[in-house]
């Protein structure tokens, strides 16, 4: 990843952060589907600066990474976020700098569900009842991230959905692909 711009979300008195990633987030995403490179895949990866997982932030910081300044400029990211103008800032295309703190992967983690939403699941796909898709589950622990969520809209289904991110912190740098979240498992982006 050589060239970053970085999204600052500004403080307000009137709306909270988490409002405004939900807003950033979708038209970040939407903006990734637009300029794919192939299905499902992008190459701009994402960070947050300041993620803080025991604390469960994302902070107030997004950066786009990409290798090529001309994925950057393609994108226009001004444009897209121009409505949310009163609440964030913008930089420019930078180069990444040549001294770095380290590497990691951004990625999206998806909990299993609650224990009444598998039995619904089971009961539809195994042409079970209710009750014997709950029995099937009796011992089942729900499992609830504790990690950092952007909360979002499914513009297919209209859908919303808690978007959990997990960061794992890499000793090398590894190239790829993104999702068109902007999040991989293996792909990574500088931290600095």
């Amino acid at each position: 990843m050589n060239f970053y711009q970085e999204i600052n979300i500004l403080p307000a008195v009137d709306i909270g952060p988490y409002f405004i990633w939900q807003k950033i987030f979708q038209q970040i995403h939407l903006v990734l589907v637009e300029n794919k490179v192939d299905q499902h895949v992008s190459r701009i990866g994402l960070s947050f600066p300041d993620y803080d997982a025991g604390h469960y932030l994302l902070g107030c910081k997004l950066r786009l990474f990409s290798p090529e300044r001309a994925d950057l400029e393609k994108l226009n990211c001004q444009t897209w976020l121009k409505r949310l103008n009163d609440y964030l800032r913008c930089g420019e295309i930078t180069t990444v700098p040549v001294e770095v703190a380290g590497y990691a992967c951004f990625a999206q983690i998806k909990p299993r569900g609650s224990k009444e939403k598998l039995a619904r699941r089971r009961a539809k796909r195994k042409g079970e009842t209710l009750e014997q898709a709950l029995n099937h589950y009796a011992n089942y622990d729900e499992e609830r991230s504790r990690l950092p969520y952007v909360n979002v809209v499914s513009l297919t289904n209209g859908n919303h959905f808690r978007l959990f991110i997990e960061k794992q912190n890499k000793e090398e740098p590894q190239a790829g692909f993104y999702s068109c979240y902007g999040l991989s498992r293996i792909s990574t982006v500088p931290l600095f």
